[in-house]
Formats: C-alpha cells, structure tokens, sequence
C-alpha cells in the first residue's frame, strides 16, 4: 500500500512541476523566478513593438515610447501564489545586475499611471495592449494585465554583447481574487550592425581601407555615457593592431561618433574621450604606433542613420577607423 502511495505522489509531483506549455523555454538570459510556469510562449523571426520609457499621465498613454525591432520572444509567466510582485521583480533586477543591463526605465503602481488609485491599469492597457504587441495575432494572454494593478511593476533594460543588443520589458501584475501574480517578458533581439566580424583581420582592414577609406569597428563598446573600453572590445582591437604593425606606414584617424542625445559639447567631448581611449588602448596592448594613429572625435556630426530611433542613435553611436593621407 505505501508502494503504491509513493508512486501516485511521484506522478503527481511529475505532473505538478511539468505545467509548462508545450516546446516553450527560458529566455537565455533571463531564469524564472522559482516555481513559475510558463502559461503563453511566443517567437518571430523580425518584429517591430514599442516599449514605454516614461511613465502615463492619468488616464493617458505612456508619454514616451521607444520602437524597437529584431527577433521577438513574448513569455508569459504564473508565479506560484502567495509571492509578491515586490519580490519577484528583485529576481528581474538581480538577473539584469547580473547581465549588466542598461536600465531604460522602471515603475511601481500609480507611479506608472500617473495615480494612486487601487484600480490604476491604464499604464497596462496601452502597454499591451493590441496595437503594441503582435504576438501571432494573441491579446487574450495580456487579459490579466488590465485590471487593479495599484501593486503593478514595470521595467525596461537594454543589454549588450560583443554580438548582439538585447532590448528587455518585464512587466506583472499582483495577486488578486484568488489569481497569481503574473509576469510578461518580452525579448527583442537585434545582431550586430555588421556580420561577418570575426572574419575580419589585418588583411580585410587594409583591403577596405584602401577602397573605401574607412572601417566602422563593430564591437567596440563602451560603458553607458563613459570612455571605459568593455572588455569584449579587445578582440577587434587586437585585429587592429595586427593591421597596423603589418602596415608601418599606414597613418589612421581612429574617430568616435555618438547620438545626437544631449548637448554638442558633451558629445563631442565623450566623441574624443572615447576615440583617445582606443588609441590608448592600441598603443598599451599592441605596440608602439607612434605618429599611426590620431585620435579625432566628432560627436553627432556624421549619423548613418536617423537619431530619432533606438536602433538608429545605436548604429550612430560608434568608432571608425579612417585612412589618413600620407
């Protein structure tokens, strides 16, 4: 009898821990908070969706917005009852400290409606609601989001790697009327400005160089709004000074672009900071270059791309190599 009493609790556990829908899954760099499940998995190759970047006035739409595009993962999670939203965003929030993650923006409750009533949702209304989400048609997995949310929570963060930029919006719901609280992740993934970096070397940078008089150096970051070289940067650095000790008499301007976000003088200063910063990281790591390099910043001077977009002020915001005439 305790045989069989132990196999039913077995396939019971089994049962209980398995509520995942079918073939759905973690984002990469993003764990669940523990005991979730996943009850709405979503995945498009390219799509185009808006995230809020400041809060509702009452009653209104979010007053700012920023559209994104690329490779969309939408999950929707149910947190085991009896757990707060309060902690389990601190589970989002570690896992973006962890990732480190730009934060666009965050609220709580009525900070995000521009209200303190106990029924404040219209924040989440607009936020998911259909002409902002384009999940294979779907809204009905958003319902629970449009109801008392004087404890709901919101954040957005932006995370870079050496190939990819990863725009994040977590937003949930609190328990109510006997319901769990519940959890919106939405991933949109876009590739590097360029393909092909790794088959960049000494050789491709003289050949391009020598065509077109200028390289833009996919993957070379910087820390937000500093001249700190991440580290992810020294692969192409290393490509670089590979081209210029093969290349003695090449003389290069290793120039720093920005977004038009801010002030002139602040970007043109942050533009030379950063182009000093690779010329200084070159000169320490590679070799002696001597007169090779110049640094140049010219802040939001030359965008190749409109600076009144996320992804447009992102592939504005870079470092070029130029060839110098002799």
């Amino acid at each position: 009898m305790k045989t069989k009493f132990l196999v039913l609790l077995l396939f019971f556990s089994v049962a209980f821990f398995a509520q995942d829908i079918d073939k759905a899954k973690d984002h990469e760099l993003l764990t669940r908070y523990p005991g979730s499940k996943i009850i709405y998995y979503f995945q498009k190759d390219y799509n185009e969706l808006k995230f809020a970047v400041k809060p509702a006035k009452l009653e209104k739409e979010p007053q700012k917005w920023i559209e994104v595009s690329g490779h969309q993962t939408s999950i929707v999670y149910e947190v085991p009852l009896g757990k707060s939203t309060v902690e389990v965003m601190k589970n989002y929030q570690d896992a973006f400290k962890a990732n480190n993650a730009e934060i666009l923006f965050q609220c709580k409750g009525g900070e995000c409606d521009g209200t303190t009533a106990w029924y404040s949702a219209k924040f989440f209304e607009k936020v998911y609601g259909k002409d902002n989400r384009q999940s294979n048609g779907e809204t009905s997995h958003y319902y629970d989001f449009g109801a008392y949310h004087v404890a709901q929570r919101y954040m957005v963060g932006k995370i870079t790697t050496s190939d990819k930029v990863y725009f994040i919006e977590i937003g949930m719901t609190p328990a109510y009327d006997g319901k769990p609280v519940k959890v919106c992740v939405e991933v949109i993934e876009q590739e590097a400005l360029q393909s092909g970096l790794i088959q960049i070397n000494a050789d491709v940078i003289k050949d391009k160089l020598e065509k077109e008089g200028k390289l833009i150096l996919d993957g070379i970051l910087f820390d937000t709004g500093k001249a700190t070289l991440k580290q992810s940067s020294f692969s192409v650095l290393e490509m670089v000074g590979e081209y210029l000790n093969k290349n003695p008499k090449a003389r290069v301007y290793i120039v720093g672009h920005t977004d038009d976000v801010g002030s002139l003088d602040t970007n043109l200063q942050l533009s030379e900071d950063r182009a000093v910063a690779v010329v200084s990281a070159l000169m320490n790591n590679y070799g002696d270059f001597g007169t090779q390099l110049t640094p140049l910043g010219v802040g939001p001077a030359c965008p190749v791309a409109t600076n009144e977009t996320e992804e447009g002020r992102m592939k504005n915001r870079r470092v070029e190599i130029v060839l110098k005439k002799k």
